[in-house]
């Protein structure tokens, strides 16, 4: 019974069919010793050493040129040697616009750091009321120095120097160079616009001078001097003797700028204005 049983495994290793026979003639004749003496654990032993002693295949070069890492790294090295000029010119190209941008930033700085002197040298000239001195120092310094800030704040202080020398068509000129060039920041934007104003207002050009004050008023009316802006423009109003305007003016200063000294003073013309 035990043969045929041996005979029924089919598709099984030699090492399996060996355990298989083991186990069934040493259940049908337990006194058997001939075919007890390799256990299952022993057959199975050598298989693994078979195993491990078999010798294991050599990848071809077809294999090795078929790897898809493999592949890509000699692709790489192909397109390398290809364009080996081309890589080298653009590195040069980046190389040369790292190089460009540094000493732009190193120039900009130091641009800024002389301009920002220059600035400072013909504030000390104004404060000692050496005017063409200082003008002098802001034309060289706006024309070596354009696009920096300090440069900015030169042409607001160059329109101001000329204002003070009583040269109010160039005083003009450089307050709307500012408005129009720069104008930024709110605070010297709406001294700009009260510049423009002052010297219209010196030429005689009342109507301008006005307009200007007014626009810079409802520009910029937080600032600390819109309400000042609106009584000059009020000022200016009635030397048109446009009192409609004038009233306005006069009036937003009562309604908006309840804590500005010059409230009482816009009552008085209001009340001369109506009556």
């Amino acid at each position: 019974m035990a043969d045929v049983l041996l005979d029924a495994g089919w598709g099984e290793s030699r090492y399996e069919k060996q355990a298989s026979r083991n186990f069934l003639r040493t259940k049908f004749y337990p006194y058997s010793k001939t075919y007890a003496k390799k256990t299952n654990i022993e057959l199975i032993t050598e298989q693994r050493k078979e195993i491990m002693l078999k010798p294991r295949k050599r990848i071809t070069k077809k294999q090795i040129k078929e790897d898809p890492l493999v592949t890509t790294y000699f692709k790489s090295i192909d397109f390398v040697k290809e364009h080996q000029q081309k890589i080298t010119t653009g590195l040069i190209v980046i190389l040369a616009v790292v190089v460009l941008l540094v000493m732009l930033g190193r120039s900009k700085r130091t641009a800024n750091f002389n301009a920002s002197e220059q600035l400072a040298k013909a504030n000390t000239e104004l404060s000692q009321n050496k005017t063409q001195e200082a003008i002098d120092i802001l034309l060289n310094m706006i024309d070596n120095y354009s696009g920096t800030k300090s440069a900015a704040n030169g042409v607001y202080l160059l329109a101001k120097a000329y204002y003070e020398k009583g040269d109010y068509d160039k005083s003009l000129l450089h307050f709307e160079n500012y408005l129009d060039d720069y104008g930024d920041d709110k605070i010297l934007a709406s001294a700009a616009f009260s510049g423009v104003a002052a010297s219209y207002e010196q030429l005689g050009r009342y109507q301008e001078a006005a307009d200007n004050y007014k626009k810079s008023a409802k520009k910029y009316p937080e600032h600390f001097n819109a309400a000042q802006q609106l009584f000059d423009a009020g000022r200016c109003y009635m030397l048109q003797s446009q009192f409609a305007q004038a009233k306005e003016c006069y009036q937003l200063i009562v309604d908006k700028y309840t804590e500005s000294n010059l409230k009482n003073d816009a009552e008085l013309y209001l009340a001369k204005l109506n009556g």
